[in-house]
């Protein structure tokens, strides 16, 4: 389970790995909003990584990284949470049955 301490850092766009989101399920509407809000000043919320000690992988904020390495930044702001990618994996994998089984669900309630 990925432990919840949060800590705030900035990062290299370089030491951040991206094995959890193939780029495929990017949107490009979203990265082009992310991408305008940038260039105007705006502050964007920081993305998320799990360190296992040695790596930084991208939890949350996929749309966001990509914008800000279109803006030609290096660094982006973070928070990062204990964690490892198969534990990262096994969250999503269980959020995912959860949201699955509640549209089972609901779909039963409107028969």
């Amino acid at each position: 389970m990925i432990r919840t301490k949060k800590e705030r850092k900035r990062l290299y766009l370089s030491v951040i790995r991206l094995d959890f989101q193939p780029a495929e399920n990017l949107i490009e509407e979203t990265i082009l909003d992310y991408v305008y809000r940038i260039k105007n000043g705006e502050d964007l919320l920081p993305v998320t990584v799990c360190f296992d000690g040695e790596n930084y992988f991208l939890k949350d904020g996929f749309h966001r990284l990509e914008a800000v390495k279109r803006c030609g930044l290096k660094t982006i702001q973070t928070e990062v949470v204990l964690g490892t990618l198969e534990e990262m994996e096994l969250e999503f994998r269980d959020g995912l049955r959860k949201f699955l089984d509640s549209l089972r669900a609901d779909s039963k309630g409107k028969l």
